[in-house]
């Protein structure tokens, strides 16, 4: 009886540990414990396209593709002063950039460098419930 209770502990331990580690890993909370959602940005010189517009709050991965002839960054400006800034991105690069965008709300997506961004180089991402 002492093994089998043993071994059924043994099972039981490592799978209660798993489900209450998933929801505070990193100091986040049960929220983003969940998948991120993949939002997909093409740039090139003067444009940047998202290729979906609208998501819901939480976890967000930002697949960024540089297109162009120069190296563009991302920066993303939203609601409270949210703000992130990728690193630039060599042209024909790419990078995956992660952001947690909590608030609905409206978020620009910029490239901030030289006269690209009055040139039209943003766009525009909803955050939804």
């Amino acid at each position: 009886r002492h093994r089998a209770a043993m071994r059924r502990g043994l099972i039981v331990l490592p799978l209660v540990a798993s489900l209450f580690g998933a929801g505070f890993a990193y100091g986040s909370d049960a929220r983003d414990a969940r998948a991120p959602t993949a939002v997909g940005v093409a740039q090139d010189e003067f444009t940047l396209n998202p290729y979906r517009r609208v998501v819901k709050p939480g976890p967000v991965r930002f697949n960024i593709q540089n297109y162009g002839e120069d190296a563009h960054n991302l920066v993303i400006r939203g609601p409270r002063g949210f703000q992130a800034e990728s690193p630039e991105i060599e042209p024909g690069g790419r990078l995956t950039m992660p952001a947690t965008l909590r608030r609905a709300g409206t978020y620009r997506l910029l490239y901030t460098k030289a006269d690209h961004l009055s040139r039209g180089m943003r766009s525009r991402l909803r955050v939804r419930r």
